[in-house]
């Protein structure tokens, strides 16, 4: 009996998910994101910019995607990172890229592919590196 594709039901094949990450290693081009690191230090918040060096590719968000949001985010400075698996982001995290600042809206992880995107957004809140207070004697 022929045996094809159609006879193997979806993840029931070990090792079916192709791996892409070796035709991205064209398309990615070496990144540094300044990843923004809170530490509890003398009772306060303090943030300190960790860099992170990674290969990537930073795009825009869709269209098609960006009409999925809220209309008040449309307008919004929204981006797509597509990233080799070592960049390891959580939502929330702030990074900093080309001297602007932006905020992990959702992350994707297709590490079986080879590679994990990001949607992140500019964002003007301020969260940075602060210098830790010294306490007066």
């Amino acid at each position: 009996m022929i045996k094809n594709g159609k006879d193997t039901p979806i993840n029931q094949n070990v090792g079916s998910v192709p791996n892409v990450g070796g035709a991205l290693l064209d398309w990615f081009q070496p990144m540094i994101f300044g990843v923004v690191v809170k530490n509890v230090v003398n009772a306060q918040v303090v943030e300190e910019m960790t860099d992170v060096v990674f290969r990537g590719v930073w795009q825009p968000l869709a269209e098609r995607k960006l009409m999925l949001k809220p209309e008040g985010q449309r307008a919004w400075s929204w981006y797509w990172v597509h990233a080799d698996p070592s960049l390891n982001l959580e939502v929330d995290n702030v990074v900093n890229y080309l001297d602007a600042q932006y905020r992990v809206m959702a992350k994707k992880n297709y590490s079986l592919y080879g590679y994990v995107e990001y949607e992140l957004v500019q964002d003007f809140t301020g969260a940075g590196p602060t210098p830790v207070e010294e306490s007066e004697p």
